[in-house]
């Protein structure tokens, strides 16, 4: 009943934004899809999954959210996953083509609420510029909420920001570009939120800037070498965190 209430309340708030002249309609819909949660309907199997991985894991110390990249942790990053969180009893609950949006969505049916972990680690918004060049400002705001509700749901957990990770080759890919003036944002949401802020983009960049096929084959998902490089980025962080 609680998500239904939920999700009732933002349709009603998108259309109260929508209201206006059409210029100004077309605008506010571009504007308020990062924040409008909706199913990430191509990977409703993997909610299914992830939702029932989070109630058989209750214990969950060290918990990932975001989308593909972080769900490869179970694929390419397995072995490094092993070998540095395990530990920590930690739960993967990314999701193949997520925005912001569908985080959101995810967090409103209350699938994680039974939670108590120490640490969530959320890098999320790579969809948003990739799917539809979203403005680094609406990718901002849908991490706000996305951070704004996890505050809600865990008053105790420890939340941790990533920048979101570089996509194409050089520093003028439009991509790339995007999610540079989205991290921007994002240091100064992640310190008003009162979250920790890692910036962890330059560790795949050489001196030039340039992001390698050797790191991410396809110029945007890290193989196992860049699991490797993301892992030692959290290192330290973790170990100050995590009893």
């Amino acid at each position: 009943m609680r998500s239904i209430v939920q999700f009732a309340s933002w349709t009603m708030l998108a259309a109260l934004t929508a209201c206006g002249s059409p210029a100004e309609e077309a605008k506010a819909v571009d504007t308020r899809a990062a924040l409008v949660p909706v199913e990430n309907t191509g990977m409703h199997e993997r909610n299914l999954e992830i939702a029932r991985d989070a109630k058989a894991h209750p214990d969950a110390q060290l918990v990932f959210l975001g989308d593909s990249i972080t769900q490869g942790w179970s694929e390419a990053g397995r072995s490094t996953w092993e070998l540095e969180f395990i530990g920590w009893k930690p739960l993967n609950l990314g999701v193949s083509g997520d925005r912001t949006e569908h985080v959101l969505w995810r967090l409103a049916q209350g699938e994680y609420d039974q939670l108590s972990p120490r640490v969530i680690v959320i890098m999320i918004g790579t969809n948003n510029t990739g799917h539809r060049m979203d403005p680094p400002a609406d990718i901002a705001a849908g991490v706000k909420e996305i951070l704004a509700q996890l505050h809600r749901r865990f008053p105790k957990t420890r939340l941790c920001l990533l920048s979101i990770f570089p996509r194409g080759e050089t520093s003028e890919d439009p991509g790339r570009k995007n999610n540079d003036a989205a991290n921007a944002l994002l240091a100064g949401v992640a310190r008003q939120a009162g979250v920790e802020w890692l910036d962890v983009s330059r560790a795949f960049l050489d001196a030039k800037g340039v992001l390698s096929k050797e790191l991410m084959p396809d110029l945007l998902h890290p193989n196992t070498r860049g699991y490797e490089i993301w892992a030692s980025t959290l290192r330290d962080s973790l170990k100050r965190w995590m009893p």
